[in-house]
């Protein structure tokens, strides 16, 4: 037999037979059977010296050697019959009829997020007293319809008309719409609308029914803002979403042109708020305009007063009446967006009332609730709120605010935190300590005659909370793909932290830090930043090449701003802002120094070659004659419409 053949091995005494071959001939022994690899490679079988152990191919190959003397090699043809087999069998199972689920009017909730136990990550060192611990964050996880065995169950939103979860058939199938002159089918909406509402409907839960000819019955608008957000991440096609961007635009000043405003308009503003179009400047992000007509519009058609139909403002709205439900959910979301967006543009809240009908959402004594992820956001904006006024006067009456003042907002908002553990979970910990994070940043705006070290301790604390800012941020993306559907706001919070760690290190107060570590810091959070990017050239692009660029080339940077030396900001009238728009302009500065003096006379500069001969400057590393001719002037000039002196561009 062939096997026999392969497995034949020399005895010992033919081994004696001279020759050059058998020489250094290992010696084998004889088996019978050929091992399952070896049979399987078709190849030939020298069995080990020692009994039990593999064959000589399987322990250099580091293979499992197993001798069955019963095994039949599965030819190729075998196993893709087997395949083609199975292939089949799914093929059948997916076409057979399947009988059709009945649909109750009212689904089930939304459930919150997923309460799993999990380590608590490094947190920055808070003024809490010893006898306070918050418990340990839970694991932020995709939203489910349905509790789980053996969780802990979660707080339960109010049941929402009309809405299916994700994967299941809507109560009645989309009809097809046309926006301009493109039509849209009734898949592509079913599909448009499973994605909204399955990955950004979480985080501001404002519209109250899931039906698309129901919302496009209402308000055509808010239909489409819930299309164009979905094609933020889920776009079919390369040409959809700037089409809705184009086309929507257009809408929405038509729309807010003609007062009163329905609810449905009103919604979609926040849509529009929370995640804006992909083409706003830095500057000119017209967020703030639409969160500020939301809110006017909802005091004008009373929907502050948490009833979708006060007589009181009849008058004002129009002859469709709206649930009581919907008022207060929409004036929820009027709150937060209100003050999210304010805050990070640096301007005082127009959200300036967290009335019985907020306070109601929150003791809950309203007769809807709300998810815990909205309630920490009432919570912590209704505190940032009075920060916000606080700071407002006394940045007027002062070139700066004490640091007694921001330690005791610091010592009032642990006491709000004791109200809010240990029942958090991992993106409840984010918005909290983002809220820290805010009210630190004040640290940086000191009264004149400021103590350098009691300075330098305030913004080192500040730093902790921006690392940990940056680090749940990224470790929640890790876990959930978070960074992909965040609101915008979350996006400034990340620049906030990266404009912390960026003049905390380029001060002269971090003379310990290890440079690796903040090297490290630095280009995780503005990965993350660049996560959130959802267009090519967009403001998330820009924002990181532009920081990503100025990192790269700080040692040719030098630093003579007494401000930068002790982190201070030279923006007072921003609030929270203000440390962030001072350090772009104060970087933007040093980078037009540095480029003057990278630039000297070209006259003197060939005098100087032909004496000198070549010389090896701070750009020889670099292999650039002009270490600033990548950097991203346009960023600057489109964003924030600054001009440069002479010459810094080649521009008499």
């Amino acid at each position: 037999m062939a096997h026999a053949a392969e497995t034949d091995e020399l005895s010992p005494t033919s081994q004696e037979t001279p020759g050059p071959t058998r020489i250094n001939e290992p010696t084998r022994i004889r088996r019978n059977t050929a091992c399952v690899r070896c049979r399987d490679a078709k190849v030939k079988c020298n069995a080990s010296l020692t009994p039990s152990q593999p064959c000589l191919r399987c322990s250099k190959l580091e293979l499992h050697c197993v001798v069955d003397k019963g095994y039949k090699r599965t030819s190729r043809r075998s196993k893709l019959e087997e395949l083609a087999a199975e292939l089949q069998n799914m093929k059948d199972a997916i076409a057979a009829p399947r009988p059709v689920l009945s649909v109750p009017p009212e689904l089930p909730p939304v459930r919150g997020p997923v309460q799993l136990p999990r380590p608590h990550p490094p947190v920055p060192q808070q003024p809490l007293p010893d006898s306070f611990l918050p418990a340990p964050p839970n694991l932020f996880n995709r939203l489910r319809p349905y509790t789980l065995q053996g969780e802990a169950p979660a707080p339960t939103l109010v049941r929402i008309p009309d809405v299916a979860m994700s994967g299941q058939l809507p109560l009645r199938p989309a009809e097809p719409r046309a926006l301009g002159s493109r039509v849209f089918s009734s898949e592509e909406i079913n599909y448009y609308f499973d994605k909204y509402f399955e990955h950004f409907h979480p985080y501001l839960p404002i519209v109250r029914t899931r039906d698309p000819n129901a919302i496009y019955k209402r308000g055509p608008v808010l239909f489409w803002a819930i299309i164009m957000t979905a094609c933020r991440r889920f776009a079919r096609d390369d040409t959809v979403f700037q089409f809705l961007i184009d086309s929507l635009l257009p809408e929405i000043w038509n729309s807010v042109s003609q007062p009163p405003l329905r609810l449905p308009i009103i919604n979609s503003l926040l849509l529009l708020a929370t995640w804006p179009f992909p083409t706003i400047r830095f500057l000119s992000d017209p967020s703030i305009i639409f969160a500020g007509i939301a809110m006017n519009s909802s005091f004008l058609t009373g929907l502050h007063t948490g009833s979708g139909g006060h007589s009181e403002f009849k008058g004002a709205m129009c002859k469709q009446k709206d649930s009581d439900e919907e008022a207060i959910f929409t004036w929820a979301g009027c709150a937060v967006i209100s003050h999210r967006v304010s805050a990070y543009m640096g301007c005082p809240s127009s959200g300036a009332l967290f009335n019985k009908t907020i306070d109601s959402l929150l003791d809950g004594s309203s007769p809807f609730s709300v998810p815990r992820y909205v309630v920490i956001h009432l919570e912590t904006t209704r505190f940032l709120n009075r920060v916000s006024r606080t700071m407002c006067a006394s940045l007027e009456e002062a070139q700066g605010v004490s640091h007694h003042l921001v330690a005791q907002m610091e010592d009032e908002y642990t006491k709000v935190q004791r109200t809010l553990y240990p029942e958090n979970s991992d993106l409840d910990h984010l918005t909290l300590l983002s809220t820290l994070l805010e009210i630190q940043t004040y640290y940086f705006m000191p009264l004149p005659g400021y103590s350098e070290e009691i300075l330098k301790r305030n913004l080192i604390k500040c730093y902790t909370t921006a690392e940990s800012v940056i680090y749940q941020a990224m470790r929640l993306h890790r876990e959930t793909a978070f960074l992909h559907y965040a609101p915008h706001f979350v996006f400034r919070t990340l620049l906030c932290a990266t404009c912390v760690v960026m003049s905390v290190h380029l001060s002269s107060y971090t003379k310990g830090f290890q440079v690796d570590t903040v090297d490290t810091l630095i280009k995780e959070s503005i990965r993350a930043m660049g996560i959130c990017s959802v267009q090519e050239g967009d403001l998330h692009m820009r924002v990181t090449n532009m920081l990503e660029k100025y990192w790269n080339m700080r040692q040719h940077i030098p630093r003579t701003d007494p401000a930068t030396d002790a982190g201070v900001s030279d923006f007072t009238h921003r609030l929270g802002a203000s440390l962030t728009f001072g350090c772009l302009r104060r970087w933007k500065r040093d980078v037009e120094q540095a480029r003057d003096a990278s630039t000297p006379n070209p006259t003197q500069q060939g005098i100087e070659s032909l004496q000198e001969g070549p010389r090896l400057g701070a750009n020889a590393d670099l292999g650039l004659t002009d270490p600033f001719q990548r950097f991203d002037w346009n960023a600057f000039m489109d964003d924030f419409d600054w001009s440069f002196t002479s010459g810094v561009l080649g521009v008499s």
